[in-house]
């Protein structure tokens, strides 16, 4: 066995008690930033340097606890304290703002809500009986819990909202010429399909999701003027999927789900594709082998806490494919951390 630590992996230098120390420091600088995105901090500096007194005031906050936090946060960059004891913005801080491309404003919030961290707090029972932490702490599906909570669901929807750096990606490293209509399947509020559609003058596209979803997806693609490219179909895709496309596709959907539901989602696409033309697109992010650190070894334990979904190697994506009737033909990498698989039907 090979002992030597992997020179990709920036801790493996360090002294194991530092690193430990390392990722003790993260889980707080992670908790002070997700503060920090709800009082929307970022975009009061955006507008002049301020200290902490002032930004209490006008966030109904306690001062001394608040520059506290502030403090922390500039230790790592994020935000810097001058000699006078007020706090500017860095390029790191740019991010938390809620109006800036790429914000991870509504991701920090999402996580920072108790009943996020209740579902993680419930990690050990999920590595004790396979059982999604979320339903431990919750008594039911984190999907069926939005659909009583209006304002978890709100916040959710933001931050599945917020997700432009992806968006333009696929949109810059896949290409649809070949394609004559689209159907987005669990598409949302529809800004994936907008991006495409827009950068595709030739293309038609379907948008579908639940009725819930769609009748507030409506007015943006309206208001992006495609509603005379863009047919809205209210479904449920456990169910079917709408026929009539050449090319089916689903992004960060099947994340969400174990193989057996994948599989049943995949295959109801297979059957709504009207020949042997077809082509189904998963946009996902690939877990790669070996130990380096990975975005899609992050996001597979988010899945597992909060959904019982995983992210899946290309190998587990390859299986699915074949099981659904299809056959994994092709691999397109994107600026982000997100791949397009495609495949054909067998």
């Amino acid at each position: 066995m090979n002992d030597t630590p992997e020179t990709n992996n920036p801790l493996a230098s360090l002294a194991p008690d530092k690193a430990l120390e390392t990722f003790l420091m993260h889980s707080t600088v992670t908790s002070c930033l997700q503060v920090i995105a709800k009082l929307l901090i970022a975009d009061r500096l955006a507008q002049s340097p301020e200290t902490a007194e002032v930004l209490a005031s006008e966030t109904s906050t306690h001062a001394q606890s608040l520059y506290r936090v502030l403090r922390m946060v500039a230790s790592v960059g994020v935000f810097r304290e001058d000699e006078q004891g007020r706090f500017h913005m860095t390029p790191i801080a740019e991010l938390l703002r809620s109006d800036v491309p790429g914000s991870m404003q509504p991701w920090l919030v999402l996580r920072g809500e108790e009943w996020h961290r209740g579902s993680w707090n419930k990690l050990y029972n999920t590595v004790s009986t396979g059982e999604t932490a979320f339903n431990i702490a919750y008594g039911e599906g984190l999907f069926d819990y939005l659909k009583h909570d209006s304002d978890a669901a709100t916040v959710f929807n933001k931050a599945m909202a917020a997700t432009e750096i992806f968006t333009q990606a696929i949109v810059d490293a896949y290409d649809f010429s070949d394609t004559q209509k689209i159907i987005d399947v669990g598409g949302g509020y529809g800004s994936l399909l907008q991006a495409i559609l827009q950068k595709n003058t030739h293309l038609q596209g379907v948008l579908y999701d639940t009725k819930k979803v769609t009748d507030q997806a409506r007015k943006g693609i309206e208001d992006a003027g495609l509603a005379s490219r863009c047919e809205i179909i209210a479904g449920d895709f456990f169910s079917e999927v709408p026929s009539g496309a050449d090319t089916f596709l689903l992004r960060r959907i099947i994340h969400d789900w174990d193989d057996e539901k994948s599989i049943k989602i995949l295959k109801n696409c297979r059957q709504a594709m009207n020949d042997n033309k077809g082509k189904l697109l998963l946009a996902e992010t690939i877990i790669e082998h070996g130990n380096a650190p990975s975005p899609g070894k992050f996001y597979d334990l988010d899945m597992m806490v909060m959904v019982g979904g995983l992210e899946r190697t290309l190998d587990e994506y390859s299986v699915l494919f074949e099981a659904a009737g299809f056959t994994l033909t092709n691999v397109v990498s994107t600026k982000s951390n997100m791949s397009v698989l495609e495949g054909r039907p067998i």
